[in-house]
């Protein structure tokens, strides 16, 4: 009976793991990232308002603080409603939350830097967003957490590409 026990937690153990990236680094907030050798991005939880944005459950927040030096870089990720074809999602316990919207702050992108806030559409589900950027900017990721899930540890799964100036993958778990 042990035996039969142990393996079933050992099998939703194994499910619950493969639920998140398991070749991604596990990181905490404020710990810093690095990409390639020209980009380091820290994640923490923020208060970012988002306002206009309707919930049906509680807002939690996610900052990606990006530092790309005098290189720049440019950076593709894909973001949607669909939290299992979506590369940046939370896990509040072993429910996979995908993003409700997005804010990018770019202070290199001058004019164009207009902190719009992206509410994302659930009929976009393909394709992916580029970022150009030198110095420093933030990505700001809205989640709607189901108020049963309120209290649950969070894990926010990111996999992102640098294109420039050096070819290279990151995917990464920020436990919360």
């Amino acid at each position: 009976m042990k035996k039969i026990i142990i393996i079933s937690v050992a099998i939703v153990l194994a499910v619950q793991l493969a639920n998140i990236n398991p070749a991604a680094a596990q990181v905490r907030a404020g710990e810093v990232i690095p990409v390639g050798d020209s980009l380091f991005i820290k994640v923490n939880r923020a208060t970012t308002p988002f306002a206009g944005v309707k919930l049906k459950g509680e807002a939690f927040v996610v900052v990606l603080e990006m530092e790309s030096g005098k290189k720049g870089a440019t950076l593709f990720y894909k973001i949607n409603t669909n939290p299992d074809s979506s590369q940046i999602f939370l896990m509040s316990g072993a429910k996979k939350i995908a993003p409700r919207a997005v804010l990018e702050d770019f202070p290199s992108w001058g004019q164009d830097n207009d902190k719009e806030i992206d509410t994302l559409d659930p009929k976009d589900t393909i394709g992916g967003t580029t970022l150009t950027f030198q110095h420093k900017g933030t990505l700001s990721i809205l989640f709607d957490v189901p108020p049963e899930e309120a209290r649950t540890p969070k894990k926010l799964s990111v996999a992102l590409r640098m294109v420039q100036p050096k070819d290279d993958e990151r995917t990464f778990v920020v436990n919360f």
